[in-house]
C-alpha cells in the first residue's frame, strides 16, 4: 500500500481520532492499493525514559551496529566463542549482542534476531571498546 497523505495531530482531519486517542495519536494515514483508500493511525503503544545504554546501540550503525544474537543455552562452544569476541549477554533480551561485523565473520548471520538489539536498554556495547 501507497502512503498518499499523513496528517499530524491537530491538523484538519485529525480531530475525530485526536479525541478517541488523545497524547497515543502519532498520525493519520491515508493510504491505497490498486482498488481501495484504507485510513491508518499510527499510535504510541510504549513510552520509557531513554537511558544511555540504549542511545549507544542506537548510534552503532551501519557495519559496527550491534546486533542481537539467539544461542541456546545447551551451545556451550558457541556460547564461549561469542563471548570471546566480545559478545555481551542481555539479561532483560536474553540474547547476546555482538557489533554485526563480527556476526557475520563468525558465521552467524542467521542467528540474527532482527530490531532486538535497538530494544536493548540493559548492556552498554561501548564498554569494552
Amino acid at each position: 500500500m501507497d502512503v498518499v497523505k499523513t496528517i499530524r495531530p491537530g491538523q484538519h482531519g485529525s480531530h475525530r481520532f485526536l479525541e478517541e486517542w488523545g497524547n497515543k495519536l502519532v498520525a493519520v494515514r491515508y493510504r491505497k492499493d490498486q482498488n481501495r483508500m484504507f485510513t491508518t493511525i499510527e499510535l504510541i503503544v510504549d513510552e520509557r525514559p531513554v537511558s544511555s545504554t540504549s542511545l549507544k546501540i542506537l548510534q552503532l550503525t551501519g557495519r559496527n551496529r550491534a546486533v542481537a544474537l539467539r544461542i541456546n543455552f545447551d551451545e556451550v562452544e558457541l556460547r564461549h566463542r561469542v563471548k570471546s569476541a566480545g559478545a555481551r549477554w542481555s539479561p532483560e533480551l536474553k540474547l547476546w549482542l555482538l557489533p554485526y561485523n563480527d556476526a557475520v565473520k563468525m558465521g552467524l548471520r542467521d542467528r540474527i534476531v532482527k530490531g532486538a538489539a535497538e530494544r536493548c536498554t540493559d548492556i552498554d556495547m561501548d564498554s569494552q571498546r
